[in-house]
């Protein structure tokens, strides 16, 4: 009996020594076929983890300048803002540069298409953009010329959070700062 208990064990031992060896080789076979597309995939992980950066620092500075509205309304960047980041967007950006790899040399077979290149090109130039929205935004006159044209051309994403007109609020201060220089 002890030697039919020894064998049932080998057996139940090689099946699961084969099924790793299985599940290790088409890993390795994944890593292999999708290896020229890594670099891209780095790339459009460090922009979007800057871009991420980004928006805190524009929390932060929104906090600053208006702690009023900012501690009626929700902030905008949390702790589970960013895992959302890591659990949605992240994989989301991926899942398109893995899909253009595979429509690049599986369907592309004849044609010289760098779709993979295009997509994560895509995706950079995207979080670029967000990156200099957020840098852009809730800037005062100190900060710069460079900040201000930057408005000009693109989204102010505090009026965006706050869901509020920034000139209704440029025009408060303004007559609030006549109004000072009047009673001095």
């Amino acid at each position: 009996m002890r030697i039919k208990n020894d064998i049932v064990m080998d057996n139940g031992l090689n099946y699961c020594k084969i099924l790793f060896m299985a599940i290790g080789g088409y890993v390795g076979w994944l890593i292999n076929e999708f290896k020229p597309s890594f670099p891209l995939m780095i790339i459009v992980i460090i922009f979007i983890l800057y871009d991420t950066w980004t928006a805190y620092q524009l929390n932060k500075r929104a906090s600053e300048k208006y702690p009023n509205k900012v501690a009626r309304e929700r902030a905008k960047f949390k702790s589970f803002s960013f895992a959302k980041v890591i659990r949605s967007t992240i994989p989301k950006r991926l899942a398109l540069i893995i899909l253009a790899y595979l429509v690049e040399h599986w369907v592309f077979v004849y044609m010289k298409v760098p779709l993979s290149y295009i997509v994560a090109g895509i995706i950079c130039f995207e979080q670029a953009w967000s990156i200099l929205e957020n840098e852009s935004s809730c800037r005062g006159e100190k900060d710069g010329m460079f900040w201000k044209i930057l408005q000009k051309i693109m989204i102010d994403k505090t009026e965006r959070y706050f869901d509020i007109n920034l000139d209704d609020l440029k025009d408060k201060n303004e007559s609030e700062k006549e109004q000072e220089n009047g009673d001095k």
